[in-house]
């Protein structure tokens, strides 16, 4: 329906078209055929969506418009309205309209699919938005507002990780240096090579000239430890001299309060020795093999 452009109004909560134009402003409102769309008033037609293409006729000298009228519209649907404006016309920085696009998915619940649906914005567009603020570091979110870095570059970026990375990446594409069309190779190769320098990766992609590959570390040779020959003399007199003791103990009174502390340190001595001889026997223990001097001791009870 063709409307007077005299008749129709800003909606005065939408974000007013900026004139204010980047170094890489997006193209996408230029190829955007939707024709506005208005709410029917008593005082006219409110403009819901599409004011490039209202400024534009109007400027053309234009009298009629064609749109699409509305009678009703909820105040969700004026929100869905308000977001593919945004989008389609290019009237909020990136960054902005990414916690957008959230805020009313959180708002209402709802999927990117279903954002998607109901404003004609692509799923992996929405993605891409909500990536940025989810993942992209904060101060080259700055320079993606201010038209530093390209949403292109700045999505693509965003897929590395780590922010320290992320900066040298980008650094050369918001000095000018290079072009948005080497950004995904260069993402592609540093996110497959996180060993490699940026500089090196951005030399390879751009110039063709392949970093030499490092040579891995090598493999730590570990050196079987070399068997020590033991010095059991002072083991083998300690033992004849506590064996001595024992015999001796058994013609000897002991007192109660020290006869139970023995009868424990006797029980850790008998464990400690079936140790040892299992060792010394190859795994093989057997009671048998107690020396005689310990095994007929006989413990009072």
């Amino acid at each position: 329906m063709k409307i007077p452009i005299d008749q129709i109004f800003p909606d005065p909560d939408l974000p007013r078209l900026s004139t204010k134009k980047t170094r890489r402003e997006s193209t996408r409102s230029m190829r955007s055929k939707r024709n506005p769309i208005v709410l029917s008033t008593d005082n006219g037609y409110l403009l819901l969506s599409g004011e490039r293409k209202l400024s534009a006729a109007r400027e053309a000298g234009e009298v009629l418009v064609e749109c699409t009228v509305k009678n009703v519209v909820t105040d969700q649907e004026r929100w869905e309205f308000s977001l593919a404006e945004q989008y389609h016309s290019a009237l909020v920085p990136p960054m902005q309209l990414g916690r957008a696009f959230m805020e009313y998915r959180d708002s209402h619940e709802i999927t990117q699919q279903e954002l998607a649906r109901r404003t004609g914005i692509t799923p992996g567009t929405i993605h891409h938005y909500e990536s940025l603020i989810r993942t992209l570091d904060p101060g080259l979110g700055d320079k993606v507002d201010s038209g530093e870095l390209t949403f292109k570059e700045a999505r693509s970026i965003a897929d590395i990780e780590d922010h320290v990375r992320q900066r040298e990446i980008a650094k050369p594409f918001i000095d000018g240096r290079l072009s948005s069309v080497h950004v995904e190779r260069i993402v592609g190769r540093a996110k497959n090579s996180t060993a490699m320098s940026i500089e090196d990766i951005i030399d390879e992609v751009v110039n063709g000239k392949r970093a030499p590959e490092r040579e891995p570390e090598p493999t730590p040779v570990i050196q079987p430890a070399m068997p020590v020959e033991a010095d059991t003399a002072l083991i083998e007199n300690a033992v004849l001299k506590i064996a001595g003791e024992l015999d001796v103990m058994q013609l000897q009174v002991i007192p109660e309060y020290r006869r139970l502390k023995l009868i424990s340190s006797l029980r850790i001595l008998d464990s400690r020795l079936k140790s040892a001889l299992a060792s010394l026997n190859g795994g093989v223990a057997g009671a048998s093999a107690v020396p005689q001097q310990i095994s007929s001791t006989k413990i009072p009870v």
